[in-house]
């Protein structure tokens, strides 16, 4: 067991810590402070990040398991990478397409005028398109942040308490 349980407990309290964290906290208050255009960059910078510990980190806790983890678990974890996964090579890179698209048009059309662009009515359909693959993303984030979680459950099952 040695070195594997501090192991495992570190890498299920980052993973759960920094997911919750970033989809709770930190981007509620950015979009509510940073213009849209600035909150899309930032989040364009951080979320693959999340991403790609979504999709990893569920492989590491496997790994560094100092027991035999269930059946129910090993489909929470599968299911919590899956989610990462799904953003990571599938929708972020969609959603980021339809963006650079909404900014080239606010770009090259409007003088970067956003305001100016929203009344023309040219935006709505990208944003339409935007806002459905933008919820099967947020989908995909709280599968993965659920499935983690409850992976939690499993793990403190398996936490010997020290009288």
């Amino acid at each position: 067991m040695g070195i594997l349980l501090p192991l495992h407990i570190l890498a299920y309290g980052y993973t759960f810590g920094s997911t919750t964290f970033h989809s709770f906290i930190a981007s509620t208050k950015a979009i509510k402070i940073l213009p849209r255009r600035e909150f899309g960059e930032f989040q364009g910078e951080v979320l693959p990040i999340q991403f790609y510990t979504q999709t990893l980190a569920p492989l590491v806790i496997g790994l560094t398991a100092p027991y035999t983890i269930s059946t129910i678990g090993l489909g929470l974890l599968a299911t919590s990478a899956a989610g990462g996964i799904a953003n990571l090579a599938w929708l972020t890179p969609l959603c980021q397409n339809i963006k650079n698209q909404r900014y080239k048009i606010v770009d090259d059309k409007f003088d970067g005028n956003l305001q100016k662009a929203v009344d023309s009515g040219e935006l709505k359909s990208l944003d339409k398109e935007f806002g459905k693959w933008h919820a099967a993303s947020m989908i995909a984030n709280m599968v993965s942040i659920l499935t983690i979680t409850a992976y939690g459950f499993i793990l403190s099952g398996k936490l010997k308490v020290i009288p």
